[in-house]
């Protein structure tokens, strides 16, 4: 009970002062809204029907708005002290990066459930996004795909947060450790977004959705048992 006290006092922390500021999640759904404008106009979306790329296009925007969000996480929590007075209070590691996570997830999941269906209405042509059916396996892998993304991203902006270019080292170090999770999500999303799916299809999205849970409970549980040292460098 002492545990969940303490990371829901981390988590509370962080969501009260997003509220306060809205640095956060204002600059990501600027960002995420631009992103889509500049694809709508470099790929005529109007004249194009681009449903086959929809999975690509969507986690491109995605994962630079994640990017941006993640690295804004531990700014304040650096360069005001907040940082070391979390390492100076009584409270395990484990739950100072599960909380950070959890925060970091709900404010990438907000700027996905405002960006989803304006997406859909830029790139997906009519008939392909009247299938409800496919909603279920699309906002699974969603949430398995973004799951991953925090938890990483909360890891390397740790990681980024201790150096001077703490901008350029999220995404070098980022990209590659999410590779695993950008590729099954891409195939997810643009499996679901695509009308009929084929037998192979459903394959690979099954296949897709074993990888992305594998991932996540992996890198969870190894970040988790890591995350003093990390934070003691």
């Amino acid at each position: 009970m002492l545990a969940l006290r303490q990371l829901w006092a981390i988590l509370k922390k962080d969501i009260l002062l997003e509220l306060r500021t809205k640095e956060m999640i204002v600059s990501m759904l600027l960002f995420v809204m631009l992103t889509m404008v500049i694809f709508n106009y470099a790929f005529e979306a109007e004249k194009n029907d681009l449903t086959t790329f929809g999975g690509g296009l969507l986690w491109v925007a995605f994962i630079f708005t994640s990017f941006l969000g993640l690295n804004r996480s531990f700014v304040h929590e650096k360069d005001e002290g907040c940082l070391d007075g979390l390492l100076l209070s009584p409270v395990d590691r484990s739950i100072i990066y599960i909380a950070k996570m959890l925060g970091n997830l709900i404010f990438i999941s907000v700027v996905q459930i405002a960006a989803v269906p304006i997406f859909t209405i830029f790139f997906i042509r009519y008939p392909y996004y009247i299938y409800w059916s496919h909603m279920g396996p699309f906002l699974l892998g969603l949430v398995l795909a973004s799951f991953g993304i925090a938890g990483v991203g909360t890891f390397v902006a740790t990681l980024a947060a201790n150096t001077k270019r703490r901008d350029l080292l999220l995404p070098i170090l980022g990209l590659p450790l999410l590779m695993p999770v950008l590729a099954p999500a891409v195939i997810i999303s643009g499996a679901m977004m695509g009308g009929e799916v084929s037998a192979r299809a459903a394959e690979l999205v099954g296949t897709s959705m074993q990888i992305l849970i594998a991932y996540d409970i992996v890198f969870f549980v190894v970040i988790a048992l890591i995350y003093d040292y990390v934070l003691g460098e």
